[in-house]
């Protein structure tokens, strides 16, 4: 009899009986808060890169635009090399000189024209 009580005041005493006893529930609600703090974060990740992808969309935005007034400036750009080569090819098959070239003349005439709708549109 003394042995049996030996044996249960040591298993009472050193609580091994009660970690058996709640070693699930308390596991079950260790993990049940750890998932928790786990969502919490995967939250507040998800919160914090949707910011920046907003922010990266407007970035976006912004140069899509640069990026169309570049092919816009390009194009116009295109056209007065093209309407200078024409000038230029017509220039070479003129017989009278340089200094009375009219078609020389007429392309100094056109880029005069050209760099005042270039100041007026650069006022407005």
């Amino acid at each position: 009899m003394e042995l049996i009580s030996i044996i249960l005041n040591a298993l009472l005493a050193s609580g091994l009986i009660g970690t058996f006893l709640f070693f699930k529930p308390k596991r079950r609600k260790e993990n049940a808060e750890a998932k928790d703090k786990e969502l919490k974060n995967t939250e507040k990740v998800v919160a914090i890169q949707s910011e920046q992808i907003g922010r990266l969309d407007t970035r976006v935005e912004k140069l899509e635009e640069k990026v169309d007034k570049l092919e816009i400036i390009i194009e116009h750009k295109d056209v007065e090399i093209e309407r200078s080569s024409c000038i230029i090819r017509q220039a070479f098959k003129c017989p009278t000189p340089a200094e009375n070239c009219p078609v020389l003349q007429k392309k100094k005439e056109l880029e005069r024209q050209m760099q005042e709708q270039r100041q007026s549109d650069n006022i407005e």
